[in-house]
């Protein structure tokens, strides 16, 4: 069985290539890390650098708005075979770390780079639907790829963003206790529109709550979203991974 972590962060002081073997001694190898920042994203490129199987995104994370001026960084990072996507990018209206005109002006920017580089985009969206939707609609361009992570909506929510040709990534939520109405949404999405994730080093699953995640706890996601897909885990391994290859255009 194999897995494919599509959404993780790294640290500045995490060792990326002990996170990497821990993970592949449980069948995780293929992973993305992403980026938040003109930092985060450099040290994302450069921890996949020399990782099998393991590659990096590059954008700015809504928190992270207000601080961006400067494009060129970005541009010499999405030259490199490595760097397979752009993200995490978005809306966040839940913490506004960031003033919400300004992450909308910053979303747009690099939702229109994604589509010049034809990179997917991974999004980032947290009560902010209506407005993620709306750029959506005004800047993707057609057979765009893009996904929203670590999904929340509801079942409305999902078909209306499956209906724009999304893919949604679920992580360590979909087993928290009180997280049934993850459960009721999943239990929706076509396997083959499905991505999984473990947003690590945060939101580590049962039954690891209280640690700090790693993606090698992807196995327990994936064991947990089987059994709201009612599939074998390995059917869900197989397909999800696929689906990832083939969303990142990755070997």
């Amino acid at each position: 069985m194999e897995l494919f972590d599509t959404h993780f962060h790294l640290d500045a002081e995490d060792d990326a290539a002990a996170l990497c073997e821990q993970a592949r001694a449980v069948g995780v190898t293929r992973m993305l890390i992403l980026g938040g920042c003109a930092t985060s994203s450099e040290r994302a490129r450069r921890a996949a650098a020399n990782q099998p199987g393991v590659y990096a995104a590059a954008g700015v994370h809504p928190h992270d708005a207000a601080g961006f001026t400067d494009l060129a960084p970005f541009l010499e990072l999405y030259a490199d075979p490595k760097v397979v996507a752009v993200g995490e990018i978005g809306l966040d209206y839940y913490y506004e770390h960031s003033p919400r005109e300004r992450q909308r002006e910053v979303f747009r920017q690099f939702l229109a780079l994604a589509g010049e580089r034809d990179l997917p985009a991974a999004i980032h969206c947290r009560d902010a639907f209506a407005d993620c939707m709306a750029i959506l609609d005004d800047v993707l361009v057609p057979g765009q790829r893009f996904e929203i992570h670590s999904f929340t909506g509801t079942p409305a929510e999902a078909e209306e963003v499956l209906a724009r040709g999304a893919f949604l990534s679920y992580n360590g939520m979909a087993t928290f206790r009180r997280s049934e109405n993850i459960r009721e949404t999943l239990a929706v999405v076509p396997l083959e529109r499905l991505l999984l994730e473990t947003d690590a080093p945060w939101l580590a699953p049962v039954p690891h709550r209280g640690k700090r995640n790693v993606p090698a706890y992807l196995t327990d996601i994936a064991a947990r979203i089987a059994e709201v897909k009612d599939v074998p885990t390995e059917t869900l391994a197989a397909i999800t991974t696929r689906n990832a290859r083939e969303f990142f255009r990755v070997p």
